[in-house]
């Protein structure tokens, strides 16, 4: 099987097979989904075992209303898609995945699915994000509840005797950054710095890294649009090449979930010399509502 990566033209006339959201307790959880369900010919929510607060009650009735499947944590999508359909695989399908409101663990746990399964294979996956409303982070700054390699997406080098270089994405968790390089204690260190349409965002990652600012040479510190993930995956790639043979690679996704999945699209197109790890302080105490800013960005990926 190989993956490509296709630039995205979202004023084209889009219209999937099937279409994948979370069912979380952001009202934005729900704007692609209120934009592309029409075009769509199957819709599931994918439902957090927990985070029932908020705009869930919101984006789980918008799901019945648009006479959507729930889609559980502890199932796959192709089981829940045999128990709907009857058909026994989805091979060359149209399929959308809104990754705005799933977290690293989820979102992990269905592309993995959507690039390994032979059900989907020659699919079309139109990966997509919905930008939010900027709001300020919490207060409170949280210790890393979850420092380690992400499920399906860990890697395992056959060469462990090369060094650690270590590419991290920026968001706004205070000192993050900081606990990742002292916790993997790399030879080199790379940041990705995301660059959005609210110039308060930027400040805010800014702010937020002042800390790791001070322990990385600025020439290594690669900001990206977060509303052209094409042209950050060929930022990525070219970082990844450079480093193919010299260095294992990790991968700290922190920041807006696009890039996220970008890393995690790399990981399977470089296979397991590259390891992706998460870096959360996240807990439902501090959860907030975030809403849609009415922009969305995305991409393409194609089996073969």
């Amino acid at each position: 099987m190989s993956i490509d990566l296709f630039n995205l033209n979202l004023d084209d006339d889009l219209a999937f097979d099937l279409l994948i959201f979370a069912v979380g307790y952001e009202a934005r959880a729900r704007h692609v989904a209120e934009r592309y369900h029409k075009k769509t010919d199957l819709v599931l929510g994918y439902v957090f075992p927990d985070g029932h607060t908020l705009s869930f009650d919101d984006n789980a009735s918008f799901l019945e209303a648009i006479g959507g499947h729930r889609l559980s944590s502890n199932v796959s999508i192709r089981q829940r898609l045999e128990e709907i359909t009857q058909r026994t695989d989805f091979a060359g399908a149209k399929i959308c995945i809104d990754v705005s409101s799933l977290n690293r663990g989820a979102m992990a746990s269905l592309l993995a699915e959507l690039l390994d399964s032979e059900f989907f294979q020659n699919a079309e996956i139109t990966v997509l994000y919905s930008v939010a409303v900027f709001a300020p982070p919490p207060h409170e700054e949280l210790d890393f509840l979850d420092f380690s390699p992400l499920e399906n997406f860990g890697g395992w080098t056959s060469n462990p005797e090369q060094p650690t270089a270590l590419v991290l994405g920026l968001g706004y968790e205070t000192d993050h950054a900081v606990g990742a390089l002292e916790f993997l204690d790399p030879s080199v260190t790379f940041a990705f710095f995301p660059i959005g349409s609210d110039a308060k965002f930027q400040h805010q990652v800014a702010k937020a890294n002042s800390s790791f600012f001070e322990l990385i040479s600025a020439d290594r510190v690669i900001k990206y649009p977060v509303l052209s993930p094409y042209q950050t995956f060929w930022e990525m790639r070219s970082l990844i090449l450079s480093l193919s043979g010299i260095a294992r690679t990790v991968l700290v996704p922190m920041g807006p979930k696009i890039f996220s999945s970008l890393c995690l699209v790399s990981q399977r197109m470089f296979g397991d010399e590259i390891s992706i790890w998460r870096a959360s302080g996240h807990s439902l105490a501090t959860a907030r509502d975030a809403q849609a800013s009415g922009e969305i960005t995305g991409y393409l990926i194609k089996r073969s």
